[in-house]
């Protein structure tokens, strides 16, 4: 059986998926309360990272703009797997710039510049 570490999930990008659904579906905290039977102030509250997400309103919101809970749940980690790959791009790429010697690494350098002007 799988282990699931609720720590993977970020739950104030979660929250802010939730709001972002909400709105994009033109719905109004106040409606979701009242097909929650709950208060105004807990939907700000789960939408603002203030109040623990359950099961019940994940399902509801999930329905209601009609995505999967594991959209909602992954919300922000594509960002996230971006920002890594990113800095390991990054790494690699001045792990190869140091093996050369510093007269090498300035026209590596000025070659990078020029060909990033080329493209803009």
């Amino acid at each position: 059986m799988e282990h699931y570490n609720l720590d993977q999930y970020n739950f104030e990008k979660i929250g802010m998926e939730l709001k972002r659904l909400r709105t994009e579906h033109s719905y109004t905290q106040e409606q979701i309360a009242g097909d929650l039977g709950c208060t105004v102030s807990f939907v700000s509250n789960i939408e603002n990272n203030r109040a623990k997400l359950n099961l019940r309103v994940l399902m509801y919101y999930a329905r209601l703009c009609n995505v999967t809970v594991d959209s909602i749940l992954n919300a922000g980690q594509e960002e996230e797997k971006q920002q890594d790959i990113s800095s390991a791009r990054d790494a690699e790429a001045l792990n190869i710039l140091h093996q050369f010697p510093p007269e090498k690494q300035e026209k590596i350098i000025q070659v990078l510049k020029y060909i990033k002007e080329q493209c803009v």
